[in-house]
């Protein structure tokens, strides 16, 4: 069982008569606090949220262009393969270089399959360059360029069918969204933790020094008792004033399901996907549609609102099994483990 297959396990609550809903609203409670049950109208307050991010999940799963038959034979007549890759043995390496790809293909559900479905990620590169360019009847040398490029490979979201694996996209979708909403509530509470460590930690200097104890500081060059005083009294005053804010705010249950309404309500700024057309010629150089050598490479671009990640694009690949070739067991870096 997979995490949304648990996180949207039977729920029985129902939402506007629509169980896939109930269904979402039981295991998005269940996901963050099983106590939020306890929470007079929670399913009614919740409910427009994970309405919103199912209809977002599935938007972003509709968005992207069908499959395209991925392997070293088709390279040539896929203006995407030809985009994302060199040559068509580069298409080979990525398959056989997929170790996710190579587990779901030994898997119970992935060996009877002769094709299968899944996403293909890469990071996108600009680089503008200086090429020649004709302007009418006339080659003109020095013309800046820009020219694309993909790395940083990945293959998921498995499955046996394009109907399946879009089904597979909107539910991790909705499985970030949840993930997200359990980062914000833990770093809220981290911060109130922080706040009020450091009231306790301001008070306790502030005690000593009105004391005349001032402590370790007092080894400390240019230190001034008044001023140091004062510096402490304004620094307690905004710490506590930054700390009832941050419990004003909401606390306990409450405080985690607004955490998770704001997250679920906010899905396109957490998960931000849209489309993305680009027109290359057969050097990978952006070239304007229309032109006799343009091919248009539809894509998705998508990237998310956690801490140092990038912006990636994705097409949707349908890979036959025969295009894959087996990992080789490397005898000899295995011995230099040993």
């Amino acid at each position: 069982m997979g995490f949304f297959d648990w996180l949207l396990g039977k729920g029985g609550e129902v939402c506007d008569g629509d169980p896939r809903l109930a269904e979402a609203m039981a295991r998005v409670i269940d996901a963050t606090d099983p106590r939020l049950r306890l929470l007079d109208g929670v399913r009614e307050r919740l409910c427009p949220a994970v309405t919103h991010a199912l209809a977002y999940a599935d938007q972003v799963a509709a968005a992207l262009p069908p499959c395209v038959d991925t392997s070293p034979d088709n390279w040539s007549a896929s203006p995407v393969l030809r985009a994302f890759f060199v040559r068509p043995v580069d298409v080979a390496t990525t398959l056989r270089d997929s170790h996710d790809l190579q587990d779901f293909l030994a898997s119970p559900a992935g060996s009877v399959l002769d094709r299968v479905c899944c996403v293909v990620a890469a990071t996108r590169s600009e680089q503008t360059v200086l090429g020649t360019a004709l302007d009418g009847d006339i080659l003109r040398q020095d013309v800046e360029q820009k020219t694309v490029s993909f790395r940083h490979f990945r293959l998921f979201g498995f499955a046996a069918t394009e109907e399946a694996l879009r089904q597979r996209i909107a539910d991790t979708v909705l499985e970030g969204l949840v993930i997200a909403a359990l980062r914000e509530i833990n770093n809220r509470q981290q911060q109130g933790d922080r706040l009020a460590f450091a009231q306790r930690l301001l008070s306790g200097r502030l005690a000593l020094m009105e004391k005349s104890r001032a402590g370790l500081d007092a080894l400390e060059c240019g230190s001034w008792k008044g001023r140091d005083i004062e510096r402490l009294r304004d620094s307690l005053a905004a710490n506590a004033a930054e700390l009832a804010a941050h419990h004003s705010a909401g606390s306990g249950l409450d405080a985690t399901l607004e955490g998770v309404i704001r997250t679920l309500e906010a899905a396109d700024a957490v998960i931000h996907a849209e489309k993305l057309s680009l027109s290359l010629d057969a050097m990978n150089i952006v070239v304007p549609e229309g032109s006799a050598d343009a091919a248009i490479v539809p894509l998705l671009e998508f990237s998310t609102a956690t801490p140092g990640s990038s912006r990636r694009v994705a097409f949707l690949a349908s890979v036959p099994r025969h295009a894959v070739a087996e990992r080789k067991l490397d005898l000899a870096s295995g011995m230099r483990l040993l």
